[in-house]
């Protein structure tokens, strides 16, 4: 049978409190039972040396003083009482408060002694009691006297150690507090400093720059690296704000300008300034460009989505890249282009509806600057796990001055809304890959672009 271990794990609190409980918990408890074990060890050693010191008084009987009080025979505050009497209970001399032998303690044999517990007054005594015979009155050992009883006895409470006595000594507990009390000091220091450290991690981390490596940490090493990448994602998390903060400027200032353009144009034709057909052919190009400026606006937003995600499922790229020249073969069609899709089976990390986004948006770029009869194509290839989507045209190509721009919201050439690029690359980093741009060369000459969507 198989023994699974369960580990424990804390579920919240002070770690100063934690500290505390785990190290001087277990320190009090240890301390607690060496009390224990030395008020045991003291008991008995009080008990026997008790018992010990009735015997002895029995052995050595002391002679009551004369004119003594029979109820105090040592004084007026005894430590001991003495009594002897008859074997029938009566009493010759001793205290009276000290009672006879109760019937159920039976006296032994001559010389034996017996110890039982009694109440003088208001205390509870030890008492030993022997029986003694006295010796003859004569030497030839005729006319011994009647047997008598005699009893001892000494407050219970003798048998309890004193606390100067379990302290005193350099073996009693004294030392054993002392050093107790010494790791509790260190216990609770080296505690209040561990809390410390973590109040200035926290400091560090409310400060600008935390996430820098020149950033003055004061907190413990082992979370220096937690705070240096917490500061990282507060970081990025403060640039990705910042970015959609211009982001949404910028798109509220691109979805004004289509609708005060539509504005105009409905305001033409109702006025008569402008045929209707005329004004009704402009309003659908501007409503069609407002929808492709939206629907990239939602596609922006899955890929935060999908950003959050964590780990992508494998999709066909193959799939998706002749689902997107499906889609857009009227166009491909309609300027008479030579198309190809060629390369091997291949699969990558993503979102299939994205991945879609993203070929459909590198496509319909490739096809808008082809010229008509001219050619264009989609290369899948596997180099050494380097996973690749190239999309190629027969376009003029791009500018070196404003290649990067491009990937840049709301920066397009003509006819454009500005997002495409910007969304491409925004999708490929979300899945862990990246977009770039190539001029194809021949000769020196410029001959189409190359656009690259590789997984590494």
């Amino acid at each position: 049978m198989s023994v699974h271990w369960r580990h424990w794990h804390p579920r919240g609190g002070s770690l100063q409190r934690l500290l505390l409980v785990w190290l001087l918990g277990p320190l009090w408890a240890l301390v607690a039972l060496i009390t224990a074990a030395h008020v045991v060890q003291q008991v008995r050693h009080g008990a026997a040396a008790q018992d010990e010191a009735l015997r002895t008084a029995l052995a050595h009987w002391p002679a009551v003083l004369p004119g003594a009080s029979d109820e105090s025979p040592l004084g007026p505050a005894p430590a001991a009482w003495f009594r002897e009497s008859r074997v029938d209970g009566e009493r010759l001399a001793g205290s009276a408060a000290l009672p006879r032998v109760p019937p159920t303690e039976a006296v032994q044999g001559q010389g034996s002694v017996h110890f039982y517990l009694a109440q003088v007054g208001d205390q509870l005594v030890r008492v030993a009691v022997t029986l003694h015979q006295p010796p003859a009155a004569t030497g030839d050992g005729q006319g011994a006297g009647e047997p008598v009883v005699r009893q001892v006895a000494r407050p219970l409470s003798e048998r309890v150690p004193s606390v100067s006595r379990l302290l005193g000594g350099g073996a009693g507990l004294r030392t054993v507090y002392l050093l107790a009390l010494a790791m509790t000091a260190v216990v609770v220091v080296l505690a209040r400093t561990a809390s410390e450290w973590l109040r200035h991690a926290d400091v560090s981390l409310t400060q600008p720059g935390a996430g820098s490596p020149g950033h003055g940490y004061e907190g413990p090493s082992e979370l220096a690296p937690a705070v240096q990448h917490f500061g990282e994602l507060q970081q990025s998390q403060n640039r990705w704000i910042e970015e959609q903060r211009r982001f949404l400027a910028d798109a509220t200032h691109q979805l004004r300008t289509p609708m005060a353009v539509l504005r105009t144009q409905l305001q033409s034709a109702i006025s008569g300034d402008m045929l209707v057909a005329d004004a009704l052919h402009q309003m659908l190009h501007t409503v069609d460009r407002a929808s492709g400026l939206a629907n990239q606006l939602l596609s922006l937003s899955k890929v935060e989505q999908l950003k959050r995600m964590g780990e992508l499922p494998s999709v066909d790229l193959n799939a998706i890249a002749r689902e997107a020249v499906m889609e857009l073969a009227p166009l491909i069609a309609a300027k008479r282009l030579d198309f190809a899709l060629e390369g091997p089976e291949l699969s990558a990390p993503g979102d299939a509806a994205l991945l879609g986004e993203l070929m459909r948006n590198l496509l319909a770029n490739a096809i808008h600057h082809t010229p008509a009869h001219g050619r264009l194509g989609v290369l899948l290839r596997n180099c050494t796990g380097r996973r690749e989507v190239l999309v190629w045209d027969e376009g003029p190509g791009i500018d070196d001055a404003v290649r990067q721009r491009l990937f840049q919201p709301f920066s397009a050439g003509k006819g454009g809304v500005g997002l495409g690029l910007s969304i491409c690359r925004q999708i490929a980093e979300s899945m862990g890959a990246e977009v770039t741009l190539f001029n194809r060369l021949d000769g020196g000459q410029v001959i189409g672009v190359d656009a690259v969507v590789a997984w590494n």
